[in-house]
């Protein structure tokens, strides 16, 4: 009988149970997912959400909170510098057209001279009996209407605030629409003015530098001085030069050219001064 139990009995170290006895060792042996450890882990996993859960959302909503005040805190830094920048601009806009104010006032009342002695020498051709003037008057009033006052407005602001992208900061829209307005019609009286300066030179200015004098000696010596050279191009008395139409055609063209600036200076005026007062307001 012992050799019979010996032989049912389990090798040494073996964790079986005897023949006899294996139907209680199966019914006490454990779940199998209860050795698995994934599934350990993941009970443990879920039993500490449950258990943590309330811990865990307050600290997502921390972190939430924190990065919309860190977020909100930027964008309320960066729009108080926006706002000073905003206001160094208008400050300097607003001094740009002032000065430009002040050249406009000071070039229409120089082109308006010219007008007058323009005007006063296509009076003199019209009816040169009627209207008679010397020869000294008639040198002092070519070369009054050959200047060229210009007026240069004062960009460098704006040309800023477009070349840094920063025109974004003029948030009135009227404001920035005048701006616009204002600069364009200034970039139409240079062009104008260029042009204005080459027929001067290459038209105008050629034909009345052989006919009169353009220095004070010359005009003192009078008729004379411009009339008795030697190579025949000077010409007689006023009256002569009134019956040419070279030199009525010169004289007009000095007073159309200058007539059309100085629409555009008193344009540039009115414009400039309505920007002045949108610029002043709070």
């Amino acid at each position: 009988m012992e050799e019979s139990i010996k032989e049912n009995e389990p090798p040494p170290d073996s964790g079986q149970p005897a023949t006899g006895y294996r139907g209680e060792a199966e019914t006490a042996t454990p779940a199998a997912g209860h050795n698995n450890p994934v599934a350990r882990r993941n009970n443990k996993v879920m039993r500490l959400i449950k258990e943590m859960w309330p811990a865990y959302l307050i600290e997502i909503l921390v972190i939430i909170l924190g990065i919309s005040i860190t977020l909100a805190m930027e964008e309320w830094r960066d729009a108080g510098k926006e706002r000073q920048l905003e206001q160094i601009y208008l400050k300097n806009l607003q001094t740009d057209v002032e000065l430009d104010l002040r050249s406009l006032e000071e070039v229409s009342a120089a082109t308006q001279k010219i007008l007058d002695r323009g005007n006063e020498l296509l009076t003199h051709i019209k009816d040169p009996a009627k209207n008679n003037i010397s020869f000294n008057q008639l040198g002092t009033d070519v070369r009054a209407i050959l200047g060229r006052p210009k007026f240069i407005s004062n960009d460098a602001t704006f040309s800023d605030l477009k070349s840094s992208g920063n025109l974004h900061l003029i948030k009135d829209i009227r404001l920035k629409n005048l701006l616009f307005a204002y600069y364009s019609l200034a970039q139409d009286i240079r062009d104008d003015q260029d042009a204005e300066q080459q027929a001067t030179i290459t038209l105008s200015g050629t034909y009345f530098l052989r006919k009169f004098p353009m220095d004070d000696f010359g005009q003192q010596n009078g008729p004379g001085s411009g009339s008795s050279r030697s190579d025949g191009s000077g010409s007689g008395a006023p009256d002569d030069l009134s019956k040419t139409m070279e030199f009525d055609n010169n004289v007009l063209l000095r007073v159309t050219t200058r007539k059309e600036l100085l629409d555009l200076y008193q344009r540039a005026d009115s414009s400039a001064d309505q920007l002045k007062k949108a610029l002043e307001q709070p």
